[in-house]
């Protein structure tokens, strides 16, 4: 089986977010994934289903005990037969041969079973990671907020003390001076709200191995900016065949059809071939008594099971397509979400946030020189902090389709 995990892996940590110097209470991304591959609860069951496949192994390659047996004939009868004086005694040893390979074919059958848990193991675990990056991506974004969040506040602090300073000059009023304070209590409220949504994104993200508390401050990187292209929608289709649930679904139909073959085996009748040694105590004599018995296939031809296998291909071939046409729909949406998050990403990049950093800065200095109201200079700072939370929400839902997309595809963008 081809091992997807660690290229997922790869994918996931390679060059899709910017690297910042790792700090002893920092979480990087390889080491999220890490820590949620190895204690991840839905991954724990896996283990023993696996198992259990094994154990299905060897049940198909056992072969059928021996049976003993014995027998006593002629004996509590009347006559000459009364009591055991004219007892013939037979102890024997019968085995059942199966015919036409049938162990065999249970055991492929078995194996093929084995390979459909692995592909479906394998699945989860990248369930697992794509999960644990979507979380870790919510959480950079939320420092992110934070760290725009203190900064707002370190601005808001400084107009105060400008505030302040120009009404203890005489050129400002006591109503700036309230109007300024009321704009920094906003700005605590915000920092305050988006360390709440840091702290929680951090939760979420432990709680993936099962941490009641992160034991770590921070997570490591900066979201990066998106990139200009990506492979067509039909170019990364092409790569869902590689996908562990389309590998699944096929897997399905060569267990179906391992499945009908071994149906087709048990038509065949299977031979009980018994070997036995005779004592007849009338002639104080002994002998070696040879039987077998072979069923007569006349009535029951296993019809019933043969077509239920042909049902079980036809249904694995349509969950082949089913499969497929899901994931694709999937990653036809991701790359519109992708597409889309980078269009408005570009518009609030290079124009909105352009225009509301150059209005902050004229509106500050036209308020330092005593022009422009304090109310205007808080609309102005207002519009700046909007755009920037619209810029981190862009790219945050542009990392997000990301990495669904790279998780279908198992390719980085």
């Amino acid at each position: 089986m081809k091992p997807i995990h660690l290229s997922l892996l790869t994918v996931f940590t390679a060059a899709s977010f910017i690297p910042e110097t790792a700090a002893d209470d920092s979480l990087s991304l390889s080491e999220a994934n890490a820590r949620a591959l190895e204690k991840h609860p839905s991954l724990a069951i896996f283990e023993a289903d696996r198992r259990l496949a094994d154990a299905k192994i060897l049940s198909a390659l056992a072969i059928p005990n021996p049976e003993v047996e014995f027998e006593t004939e002629d004996v509590l009868g009347s006559g000459e037969y009364e009591g055991f004086q004219s007892a013939v005694y037979n102890l024997g040893l019968s085995q059942l041969l199966e015919l036409g390979g049938k162990r065999r074919q249970r055991t492929e059958v078995a194996k093929s079973a084995l390979a459909s848990e692995d592909l479906r193991f394998e699945a989860a675990r990248r369930e697992v990671m794509l999960e644990t990056t979507r979380l870790f991506v919510s959480a950079l974004a939320a420092q992110e907020s934070e760290d725009t969040a203190s900064q707002n506040l370190a601005i808001a602090s400084e107009t105060v003390n400008s505030v302040k300073g120009q009404q203890e000059g005489g050129r400002g009023s006591i109503l700036d001076v309230g109007q300024s304070e009321l704009g920094l209590r906003e700005a605590q409220l915000q920092l305050q709200g988006a360390r709440s949504r840091t702290l929680l994104s951090r939760q979420r993200l432990a709680s993936l191995w099962g941490d009641s508390k992160p034991d770590f401050d921070r997570v490591s990187g900066r979201l990066n900016s998106p990139g200009k292209s990506h492979p067509g929608v039909e170019t990364l289709i092409e790569k869902l065949d590689d996908h562990p649930l389309m590998a699944m679904a096929r897997s399905g139909i060569k267990t179906a059809e391992q499945e009908l073959s071994l149906q087709e085996r048990l038509r065949q009748p299977d031979l009980n071939l018994g070997l036995a040694w005779r004592r007849d105590t009338t002639v104080d004599d002994n002998a070696v008594v040879i039987n077998f018995s072979l069923p007569l296939p006349l009535w029951n031809k296993n019809e019933g099971g043969i077509a239920e296998a042909e049902a079980g291909i036809a249904r694995s071939e349509a969950l082949v397509n089913q499969a497929r046409q899901e994931l694709a729909a999937t990653l036809a949406e991701a790359v519109a979400r992708l597409d889309i998050a980078r269009a408005q990403y570009e518009l609030v990049t290079d124009r909105m946030l352009p225009v509301a950093t150059r209005h902050h800065e004229a509106v500050a200095e036209g308020y330092r020189l005593g022009r422009i109201s304090y109310l205007e200079l808080l609309e102005a700072r207002r519009s700046l902090t909007q755009v920037r939370g619209q810029r981190i929400e862009m790219l945050s839902a542009y990392h997000e389709a990301r990495i669904e997309i790279e998780a279908l595809t198992g390719t980085s963008l």
